[in-house]
């Protein structure tokens, strides 16, 4: 029974580790740090999201990350709503092969400023979070249903209702 539990609440835990969840400040949206980056800077955060882009310089590696809410464990869930953007700098080399653009991430990091960049047109303040920990996400595999699987494979129930037994 214990081994049970535990192996239930070991595949509900959250990615980040739990020192450095202890140091976040919870609940910190993007959006109010963009407001006001000077106040928040060397708070730790935890945000989840989506790769945007990646570049590795001599300082580490850049990510700008679309920010999209997190379940539970941390894993970016739904993709209509978003915070918006920030970037997060990692002082190692990460292959920006494995953690490519569209891949989902979880960073713990702690806020250090702001950049401005351009989006398309558009001048953005980007929050920097520079990072402790980063979980990338496993790909999802694109399951493709058959549409009509149903109408050619129809359930043994309905042979019997409509009287054909095994037989077509």
């Amino acid at each position: 029974m214990c081994l049970c539990v535990v192996g239930i609440s070991a595949g509900c835990a959250h990615v980040i580790s739990p020192q450095v969840r202890n140091q976040a400040t919870m609940n910190l949206s993007l959006e109010e740090v963009r407001r006001n980056p000077d106040f928040y800077r060397g708070k730790v955060v935890i945000w989840s999201g989506k790769i945007l882009s990646g570049e590795n310089r001599a300082d580490g590696t850049w990510f700008e990350v679309l920010e999209l809410p997190a379940d539970r464990q941390g894993k970016p869930t739904g993709s209509t709503r978003s915070g918006g953007r920030f970037l997060a700098k990692d002082a190692r080399f990460v292959d920006t092969a494995l953690f490519a653009p569209n891949r989902l991430v979880t960073v713990a990091g702690t806020i250090t400023g702001t950049e401005q960049r351009a989006v398309g047109a558009v001048s953005y303040v980007y929050p920097v979070v520079t990072v402790l920990e980063m979980h990338l996400w496993p790909e999802e595999p694109v399951v493709i249903r058959d549409p009509y699987w149903e109408d050619r494979y129809p359930p043994i129930w309905w042979r019997f209702y409509f009287g054909h037994g095994w037989c077509w």
